[in-house]
């Protein structure tokens, strides 16, 4: 009787063995619930967390805060580097030399101002949005101050120049 009692044993042992397995299996296959999980579903309606939706709102001012910037640099820097893809390949006199590094000079000394102008605004919590069309009209303008000194032939290179360089 012992054997039969052993084997009983054994046999039941062997089942509670394979509910365990399967059970732990089971458990393993549900994911585990997740607080910031989907939205909250209630009669049919979706009920966002209030807390990721302001997070998302902040990225996302970021993301445009960051975009405007970009586009402020990148103006900026062609502003300061226009004088020079403008006037490649041109022989410059004396007079007109001094001429343009007085236009240079000047339309520099704006653009610092104007980029301070910039940084004081942003830091009191109110940027100018229309920093980059400021930028645009002053190389506009210095553009044409630059075009105005030179002689026809060196305009002509001069408006070679202009066109091959981006907006």
């Amino acid at each position: 009787m012992s054997l039969i009692r052993s084997s009983k044993f054994t046999l039941q042992l062997v089942a509670v063995g394979a509910l365990v397995a399967v059970a732990g299996v089971a458990g393993a296959q549900k994911p585990a619930p997740h607080p910031g999980g989907p939205p909250v579903t209630t009669r049919g309606e979706a009920k966002a967390n209030e807390h990721a939706a302001k997070g998302q709102a902040t990225a996302e001012a970021k993301r445009t805060e960051a975009r405007e910037d970009k586009a402020e640099r990148a103006a900026m820097k062609s502003a300061k580097d226009e004088p020079k893809k403008v006037l490649k390949g041109i022989k410059l006199s004396k007079a007109e030399r001094t001429s343009v590094e007085g236009i240079e000079k000047n339309y520099s000394g704006q653009l610092k101002d104007l980029e301070k102008q910039e940084d004081a605004a942003e830091k009191s919590g109110k940027p100018d949005a229309t920093i980059v069309s400021k930028i645009d009209a002053l190389r506009t303008q210095e553009r044409a101050e630059l075009r105005a000194v030179l002689t026809p032939d060196q305009a002509t290179r001069f408006d070679k120049n202009a066109a091959a360089i981006k907006p």
